[in-house]
């Protein structure tokens, strides 16, 4: 039964990390619950047409969406549900000149499906990091990565240092 949804999963992910809207949209009604959850770091939405549209959306931007899979497994779950996660490095083709941005973003990303007992998908899950995102915008990701990050460490490490020494201060008194 494992094997079985580990073929689904790859299956469901070859699909929705790509440019297939048709096949996106079969794969969707196909596989995931009526009320299946879609989320990742900066999205939730619940039900198969908002999770369509999401996957119709990345479709629509990008001029290309390629997935490289390293690795499915699978684990069971409380409630005789399954999980399968898969480990892929997508990217994502820009539709800008490469002479002055970035053309491609990869994301390192763990998929983790959540399958019921009638192997339905009942929440599907994007791991990624924001600073891996960043990083790879087009302009953003040089200045965040060379200046933005360290200013902000540098920013936080004075406002500690002024909170302590206000304790400090305010406990002398």
């Amino acid at each position: 039964m494992s094997e079985d949804l580990k073929d689904i999963a790859r299956e469901v992910h070859e699909i929705l990390y790509s440019k297939r809207k048709n096949a996106q949209q079969n794969i969707v009604r196909t596989y995931y619950d009526t009320s299946a959850v879609f989320e990742e770091p900066i999205i939730f939405v619940r039900g198969q047409d908002e999770i369509i549209r999401q996957f119709l959306f990345m479709a629509t931007i990008f001029i290309s969406i390629t997935a490289e899979i390293y690795s499915i497994t699978d684990s069971m779950v409380a409630g005789n549900h399954h999980i399968v996660s898969i480990d892929a490095l997508i990217k994502y083709r820009l539709p800008l000149k490469p002479i002055i941005f970035r053309q491609e973003i990869e994301l390192r990303t763990i998929t983790k499906l959540e399958f019921d007992e009638q192997n339905k998908i009942v929440k599907h899950e994007d791991i990624w990091s924001i600073k891996d995102l960043v990083e790879t915008l087009p302009c953003v990701g040089w200045v965040y990565s060379y200046f933005g990050r360290k200013s902000v460490g540098l920013f936080t490490n004075q406002l500690v240092d002024w909170v302590q020494n206000g304790i400090r201060n305010f406990i002398e008194y």
